[in-house]
């Protein structure tokens, strides 16, 4: 008699537990991780009655009911007041609660409740927390404390700041694409401001500069501001190394002239043979030759005479040569075209036989101009040596 009484009472337990078993359950509880502020939020409760009846579904904020389901009540729907919560009655469901424009104060624990009708009155709950997110209120993070320029050895310290959010976002730095190491990292606690709590992230960056972080002669920051998978902004600041300076490049001192020019100047020409040149080429002239014959050989011996004076001074002078030190083209110009025109005048006054000048005159002031101007660029004592010359000669 008592063996049945026992047999009884493990049938019945066995069969309440089949019964929990097979019942009501929870299949899934869906809420937000985070939600951007003044946005919609959607929270979701799967359940499975398994062949009961379901008497309602119920939700809580931190433990403050906010939303109730009942099927047989009219209208099946209905809402309690909590701050922050503002349910969309239009689209909520015994499975659905949609929240429109969601605050701060709207995050929290939520937490779902599904019961079943009697006899059993089967109740399951589940929850999840929710996060509302208020984005910084500035653009990308800032970069401060840096220079323009860095050499190896040098120390680089600076600091990025995200704007006020809800949370705090999460900082990282990186030197030309890769992340630092966390000991080169300065950590600063958040700077809370405002009524609604908003955050200010700061993150320092300190190293050394070594060679290695220069890549084509610069080096590239950047700080990234992330929060979860609905936030991500960066900068980054490229800066330069300083480089070797290079030998400076000597520019050449010889002189460059165009090579149409007919007064070409031959380098390391001596002034006794530029004298020479230029009596040959006074006396070498057709028209010259040909009409004043008698002139030329009349005043011959004053003219053999100049010319031994001219190769006497060139010859105290030490047969100097012509500097080759590079002047501008512009002033070379200048001086030829000035040769020229010198020329064609005493050609033009050999020609027409100026009367009253003698060839000698002619010859010495000629001379004498184009030596103490070719000599200006000596030492004092050289040029006081080539005048005293051209006195005598004169």
């Amino acid at each position: 008699m008592f063996g049945q009484h026992n047999l009884l009472a493990a049938l019945f337990i066995i069969g309440s537990l089949i019964d929990f078993i097979t019942g009501l359950r929870l299949v899934e509880v869906r809420i937000p991780n985070y939600v951007i502020k003044g946005s919609a939020a959607q929270l979701e409760c799967l359940y499975d009655l398994d062949g009961e009846a379901l008497y309602s579904v119920k939700w809580y904020k931190d433990g403050n009911e906010f939303y109730r389901y009942v099927p047989r009540d009219m209208p099946p729907a209905q809402t309690f007041l909590l701050p922050g919560v503002k349910v969309d009655l239009h689209n909520s469901s015994d499975a659905i609660v949609t929240l429109r424009d969601v605050n701060l104060q709207s995050a929290g624990r939520f937490r779902c409740e599904v019961s079943g009708e009697a006899p059993s009155f089967q109740t399951v709950t589940e929850h999840g927390d929710m996060v509302v997110v208020s984005l910084p209120d500035q653009g990308p993070p800032k970069i401060s404390g840096g220079r323009p320029r860095y050499q190896t050895g040098d120390w680089v310290r600076i600091n990025c700041t995200a704007g006020r959010s809800k949370p705090a976002v999460d900082l990282s730095w990186f030197v030309n694409g890769e992340a630092v190491e966390p000991q080169k990292l300065r950590k600063y606690d958040s700077i809370v401001s405002g009524r609604e709590g908003l955050e200010t992230s700061v993150l320092g960056l300190q190293f050394r500069v070594e060679q290695k972080h220069f890549r084509n002669g610069d080096m590239k920051l950047k700080c990234v501001a992330s929060l979860s998978t609905l936030y991500w902004r960066s900068n980054e600041e490229s800066v330069e190394g300083d480089r070797p300076q290079k030998a400076p490049v000597l520019e050449s001192r010889e002189t460059v002239y165009a090579s149409n020019s007919r007064a070409d100047p031959v380098q390391g020409m001596s002034y006794r043979e530029l004298f020479v040149t230029k009596i040959l080429s006074l006396f070498i002239q057709t028209n010259a030759a040909s009409k004043s014959d008698s002139l030329l050989l009349a005043r011959a011996p004053s003219a053999l005479l100049l010319v031994a004076l001219a190769a006497v001074a060139a010859l105290a002078g030490g047969g100097i040569s012509v500097p080759q030190k590079s002047q501008s083209k512009n002033k070379d110009h200048q001086e030829d075209e000035k040769e020229r025109k010198k020329q064609r005048k005493l050609e033009k006054n050999l020609n027409e036989r100026v009367s009253g000048v003698e060839l000698s005159e002619l010859l010495a002031s000629e001379l004498l101009a184009d030596f103490e101007g070719k000599s200006a660029c000596q030492s004092s004592a050289t040029r006081r040596q080539h005048r005293g010359l051209t006195v005598t000669a004169r």
